[in-house]
C-alpha cells in the first residue's frame, strides 16, 4: 500500500460542506470520537484544493485501537497508518465523492493547530488568496502526486501556521 497518489487542484465547490456534513454523521457513532470537523482546504469557502474532502476526527482515548480502524473499514475507509505526521492515524475513501480522515488525539497540538489554521483562513481571505495560488504553482510545476505536491508545500503551510498562532482573532 502506498499513501501517494495522483492529485488534481479544482475551484471551490460550494458542495464540499454538504459532503461533509453527510460523512460526519457516519463517523460521529464510532467509538471514542469526541470531536469532528470539516478541515483543510475544502473548509474554506473560495479556496481552490483537491477536491478530497478533509475530516479532522478527535478520539480520546487515544490511539485507536483495532476495532475501531475496524469500523473505519467497514465506512470503506483504507487505513494509511500515520503518513509521515506523528500522532495521527490517516485513513481515505475515493470515489464519486473523496475524503480524507485525519484522526487526532481530540485537543491535541495536531487538533488545534489545524483547526487555527482553518479559522486564520477563513478570517483572512488574502492569506487564503495566497495559499490557493501556492498550491496552484506547486502543481503547475509538476508537482502533481500527492507527496511531491505536499511536499512543495510544507515550508509554506509551517510558516502559515506561524502567522495564525501571532493571529489576535484566534480563539
Amino acid at each position: 500500500m502506498t499513501v501517494d497518489e495522483p492529485i488534481s487542484i479544482s475551484d471551490y465547490q460550494a458542495n464540499w460542506p454538504a459532503w461533509f456534513s453527510e460523512e460526519a454523521q457516519a463517523i460521529r457513532g464510532l467509538a471514542g470520537v469526541v470531536g469532528i470537523e470539516h478541515f483543510g482546504s475544502t473548509a474554506v469557502p473560495g479556496l481552490a484544493a483537491k477536491p478530497i474532502v478533509d475530516i479532522l476526527v478527535g478520539v480520546d482515548p487515544w490511539p485507536l485501537d483495532e476495532a475501531a480502524k475496524d469500523k473505519f473499514a467497514a465506512l470503506k475507509y483504507e487505513f494509511c497508518g500515520d503518513a509521515g505526521i506523528h500522532s495521527r492515524l490517516y485513513f481515505r475513501k475515493r470515489g464519486a465523492k473523496a475524503f480524507n480522515v485525519a484522526v487526532v488525539k481530540w485537543n491535541s497540538s495536531l487538533w488545534n493547530d489545524n483547526l487555527l489554521v482553518r479559522d486564520y483562513l477563513r478570517a483572512h481571505p488574502m492569506e487564503a488568496a495566497e495559499y490557493a495560488a501556492h498550491k496552484l504553482r506547486a502543481f503547475a510545476q509538476g508537482n502533481q502526486m500527492l507527496l511531491a505536491y505536499s511536499h512543495y508545500k510544507n515550508e509554506y503551510v509551517a510558516n502559515l501556521l506561524a502567522r495564525a498562532r501571532r493571529w489576535p482573532g484566534k480563539t
